[in-house]
C-alpha cells in the first residue's frame, strides 16, 4: 500500500505514514484514542536527535554515563514512534534507533573502562 500524500510504502497495519505522518484512510480512522505522548509522534526527528546525543556523549570521558541515559531515551522514543506508526520506522527513526543502540553499547563499555581506571588509580594512590 502507498501513502496517498507522499507515495511512501506503508505496512498493512499502519495507521499513519512513517514518512510524512499523514493518517491512513480506513476503518480505524473513526476510532478516537487518547494519547499520552508529548509532541507529534509522527515526527522521527526526536529519535534521531536522542540517538546522536547518546552516541556523542557516550565517548566523552567523565560524562559518558549521560550517553547511556540519552541513548536509552532515544531507544524509548524509537519504540513509541514504531507503536504510533504501526511498527514502521522511517529512515530517520531507523538511523536514530541504530545510533541509540550503538550509544548504549559504547557508553556501557566506556563507563566500565572509566570505572576500572578510577578504581585502579584510587587503589594505587592509597598505597603511598
Amino acid at each position: 500500500m502507498l501513502c496517498e500524500k507522499c507515495g511512501s510504502q506503508l505496512n498493512d497495519n499502519s495507521r499513519f505514514c512513517p514518512n510524512c505522518g499523514a493518517p491512513i484512510p480506513g476503518e480505524e480512522q473513526n476510532v478516537t484514542t487518547t494519547s499520552t505522548y508529548e509532541g507529534p509522534m509522527g515526527n522521527p526527528t526526536p529519535v534521531l536527535v536522542w540517538g546522536i546525543l547518546g552516541l556523542s556523549f557516550a565517548t566523552i570521558p567523565y560524562i559518558n554515563f549521560l550517553g547511556l541515559i540519552f541513548s536509552i531515551i532515544g531507544l524509548s522514543k524509537a519504540k513509541k514512534y514504531a507503536e504510533f506508526t504501526g511498527g514502521a520506522y522511517s529512515k530517520q527513526a531507523s538511523i536514530g534507533r541504530g545510533l541509540s543502540i550503538a550509544g548504549i553499547i559504547v557508553g556501557a563499555i566506556f563507563t566500565l573502562i572509566f570505572t576500572i581506571v578510577i578504581i585502579v588509580l584510587v587503589a594505587a594512590s592509597s598505597r603511598y
